[in-house]
C-alpha cells in the first residue's frame, strides 16, 4: 500500500469514528447505559459492537464506493427498492434533523455549564463553523475529524490510564447485580446499529467519493478498532467509580475533574468536537439528500435553512429529544442492519 492510500485510510478512519461518537458517547452515558450497567459482561458486549462495526462499517463504504452514491438514497433504494426507500428516506432524514437538533442543544448546554457563556451564543457559534466545514463538502469533513478524532482518543486514553494508575480506585464489576448473561449480546447489536444507522448518512457518500478498495477497507477497520479502544478505556474507567458514577449525568466529565483542571479543560474541549464532528456529519448527510450535486448554491442554501430550523426547535432541550426519539431510531436502525446483512446477488466492482 502506498503512502497516499495509508494516509486516505486514516482520514477514512477519524471520519468513521467522528461520525459513530457524539454527546452520548463523550458525556460517558451511552457507554454507561449500553455498557456498564452490565458488569461483567461489559467488555464482552464491547468486543461485539467493535466487530459489528468492522464488518458493518467496510460493508457499508463498499456499497457507496460500487452504487457511486452521492447520499444514502441510492443505498436505500438497492436495499428496499423504490417505492418502500422513499417512506425510509422521510423518515431517516426526520431522524437526521431531530439528532442534528439535539447535538445543538448539547453544545448549547456545554458553552453555558462549563464555559459560562449564553447557550444562544454557544449555539450560534457551532452553527457557522458547521456551516464553513460544510463548504468544503466531504473533504471539510475529513479535514474536521482528523483534527478532533486524536484529540479524542488522547481524552479518553489518558483518563484510562490515570484511572488504571490509581489503585484507591478499582473496577467494579459486581456493582450490578442480576444481570442477564444474555444481554451482551442485545446490548452488542444494539449500540452498534443505532450508531451506525447515524453513520449511513456520511459512511455512504464517503464510500462514493473514495475509489481506493483497500484504502476504503482499512479505513473501516482501522475506525472500528479505534471505536473498540475508545469504549474499552472508557468502559474501564468508569467502572473503577461504579456504583457511585451512576448519579452523575455526564460521568466522564466527572471522572476528568478527578485529575487536575487541565485534563477538565481538555475534556471540554473533546466533548465539544465530540458533538461538532457528529453535527457536521448528520447536516452534511441531510443536505446531500435534499439538494442537487450539480447545484452547489442550493445545498449551501439548504445547509441554513437546516441549521435555522435546528435552532429553533433546539430550544425543546436535548433530554426529551433522546428520551423519546432515540429508542425509535434504534429500532429502524437494527431493520436496515438486517436488511444491509442480508444475502443478496453481489454488484459488480
Amino acid at each position: 500500500m502506498s503512502r497516499t492510500e495509508l494516509r486516505l485510510s486514516l482520514q477514512i478512519a477519524f471520519t468513521y469514528i467522528g461520525t459513530v461518537v457524539g454527546a452520548g458517547f463523550a458525556s460517558g452515558q451511552e457507554i454507561l447505559q449500553f455498557f456498564t450497567l452490565l458488569g461483567p459482561y461489559a467488555y464482552a458486549g464491547i468486543l461485539l459492537a467493535t466487530f459489528m462495526f468492522g464488518w458493518v462499517g467496510i460493508k457499508i463504504l463498499l456499497l457507496g464506493r460500487k452504487l457511486e452514491a452521492g447520499s444514502y438514497r441510492e443505498l436505500t433504494a438497492y436495499l428496499f427498492g423504490p417505492k418502500i426507500a422513499g417512506a425510509i428516506d422521510t423518515f431517516m432524514m426526520l431522524m437526521l434533523f431531530f439528532v442534528t437538533v439535539a447535538m445543538l442543544a448539547g453544545v448549547g448546554a456545554l458553552f453555558e455549564e462549563q464555559l459560562k457563556i449564553s447557550f444562544q451564543i454557544g449555539v450560534l457559534v457551532t452553527m457557522v463553523l458547521t456551516f464553513l466545514t460544510i463548504l468544503r463538502g466531504m473533504k471539510g469533513i475529513m479535514i474536521a475529524n482528523t483534527i478532533i478524532v486524536p484529540i479524542m482518543l488522547v481524552v479518553v486514553l489518558t483518563i484510562f490510564t490515570k484511572s488504571f494508575l490509581q489503585t484507591d480506585h478499582l473496577p467494579n464489576l459486581h456493582a450490578i447485580k442480576d444481570v442477564e448473561p444474555w444481554r451482551w449480546i442485545t446490548s452488542g447489536i444494539s449500540y452498534a446499529a443505532l450508531n451506525l444507522g447515524l453513520a449511513v448518512s456520511v459512511l455512504v457518500p464517503l464510500g462514493g467519493e473514495i475509489k481506493s478498495t483497500r484504502a476504503l477497507k482499512l479505513g473501516g477497520l482501522l475506525g472500528s478498532i479505534g471505536l473498540g479502544v475508545m469504549l474499552l478505556g472508557a468502559q474501564y474507567a468508569m467502572s473503577t467509580r461504579m456504583p457511585g458514577i451512576l448519579e452523575f449525568e455526564v460521568p466522564m466529565g466527572f471522572l476528568s475533574s478527578t485529575f487536575n483542571p487541565l485534563m477538565k479543560a481538555l475534556f471540554t474541549v473533546a466533548l465539544f468536537g465530540e458533538i461538532y464532528s457528529t453535527l457536521i456529519a448528520n447536516v452534511y448527510g441531510l443536505g446531500s439528500q435534499l439538494a442537487s450535486p450539480r447545484r452547489p448554491v442550493q445545498g449551501y442554501l439548504i445547509t441554513v435553512l437546516i441549521l435555522t430550523a435546528a435552532f429553533f426547535v433546539a430550544q425543546v432541550g436535548f433530554s426529551n429529544i433522546v428520551q423519546y426519539l432515540y429508542p425509535v431510531f434504534g429500532n429502524l436502525s437494527f431493520l436496515l442492519l438486517l436488511v444491509l446483512l442480508w444475502p443478496r446477488a453481489k454488484l459488480k466492482n
